[in-house]
């Protein structure tokens, strides 16, 4: 068994010792059935760059909180590995955190570059879908180490090659041999929230659901939210302030903030006469309140300050003036949240109506405008794609 098949938990220690021997860890469970190819395609990958890369997947890292385990092993694995430029690639696992975190140091290329890949080459959200958690590691670091130019089809054949596509899914009590059932359960987590799955491979079942249970009490009921009908009469009540204090000052306000104004209030004026105050219209008409804010700050005394920005936990909430880590499938993403959110320990997402047999998901596992930009959080000026997303509804309707 190979110094790399051994490297399935330990401290953070023994795994910089393995990085540095191999700057590529990837267990066998981890392998998606092809474990030669991806060492072997990831290999290739870190051999290109300028400054060191390193890979490592493994289930469990001695001494870690599990808030933002890869984010904490990655920052720690840097330390003990003398610090300087470099990229680190980590999946663990810790409690109830499963995630995978490409972290940059020094002068490597910024984060950032993964993100805008994804906006571009996926514009309608589903970047991951099909591609294994090796093959998401892949694609990053060669968006990295190409300073973000990545052609559509380069990006979208990850999830059509044999190493770095996820594997069929899995299904509970089928045969399987030689590990490779472990890497199916592994694809089905990274390609979905169901914590079930993750409880057949990590631990009991039923142990697993007493757990949950105990955690579910310890975080208490769901705080009571605005419902649809009380979104749009919030909105409203915005945008008749944004047009009171146009009327009184029109002629002051010009340049690029009347260009915000204008274009946020005519978004969220479209957005209100095009839907209703059912569950299913929730996102949009939270889109139309976000806008109707956005305007009135751009507005206001503080408009100099900083741009406004809602809640991503739940942009009812108001402007996300904190920053917090926020898991988002399988990544943490930096995020604006209210003050609220970001002192609670349990956070609630906004949950959205949608499918045909309505079933309720948290806003951003959709494939909407909404999703997309973050309701703000990942553009400068939210109703420009907002305003194409309506234009195009038009043109399909």
């Amino acid at each position: 068994m190979s110094r790399t098949d051994e490297l399935l938990e330990g401290d953070v220690d023994a795994i910089a010792e393995a990085l540095r021997e191999d700057p590529v860890q990837v267990p066998q469970m981890f392998g998606n059935g092809h474990t030669d190819q991806v060492r072997a395609g990831l290999r290739e990958i870190v051999e290109e760059a300028d400054f060191p890369v390193y890979v490592v997947m493994v289930p469990e890292v001695d001494g870690v909180t599990g808030d933002d385990a890869a984010r904490e092993v990655a920052t720690l694995l840097h330390t003990r590995l003398g610090g300087g430029d470099a990229v680190i690639a980590v999946h663990t696992q810790e409690g109830d955190y499963l995630g995978t975190e490409v972290a940059t140091f020094g002068d490597a290329p910024d984060e950032g570059l993964i993100n805008q890949a994804a906006t571009e080459h996926a514009p309608n959200g589903g970047a991951d879908v099909g591609v294994s958690e090796p093959g998401l590691i892949a694609r990053d670091l060669t968006v990295l180490l190409r300073d973000g130019e990545i052609t559509r089809s380069e990006y979208r054949s990850f999830a059509k090659e044999e190493e770095w596509r996820a594997p069929p899914d899995w299904q509970a009590g089928e045969s399987v041999q030689d590990g490779i059932g472990s890497s199916w359960v592994l694809a089905v987590l990274f390609g979905s929230f169901v914590a079930g799955a993750a409880w057949l491979l990590w631990g009991g079942v039923a142990e697993r659901l007493a757990a949950a249970r105990k955690e579910a009490e310890a975080r208490g009921p769901e705080p009571a939210q605005a419902t649809p009908g009380e979104v749009r009469a919030e909105a409203e009540r915005e945008l008749d302030a944004v047009a009171r204090t146009l009327a009184g000052r029109a002629a002051s306000i010009g340049g690029d903030t009347r260009v915000l104004v204008d274009g946020s209030y005519d978004t969220a004026r479209s957005l209100l006469e095009r839907t209703g105050s059912d569950d299913p219209d929730l996102g949009d008409l939270v889109g139309a309140l976000v806008l109707a804010r956005v305007a009135r700050h751009a507005l206001s005394a503080d408009a100099g300050r900083t741009p406004w920005r809602p809640c991503f936990v739940d942009p009812r909430h108001g402007e996300g003036a904190h920053q917090r880590r926020v898991p988002v499938g399988t990544r943490q993403l930096e995020v604006p949240v209210c003050a609220d959110c970001h002192d609670r320990a349990a956070l609630w997402p906004m949950r959205v109506v949608s499918g045909p047999l309505g079933r309720a998901r948290p806003w951003y596992e959709l494939d909407t405008v909404w999703a997309r930009t973050g309701y703000g959080a990942f553009v400068e000026e939210l109703w420009q794609p907002v305003a194409r997303e309506l234009g195009a509804r038009e043109v399909d309707r």
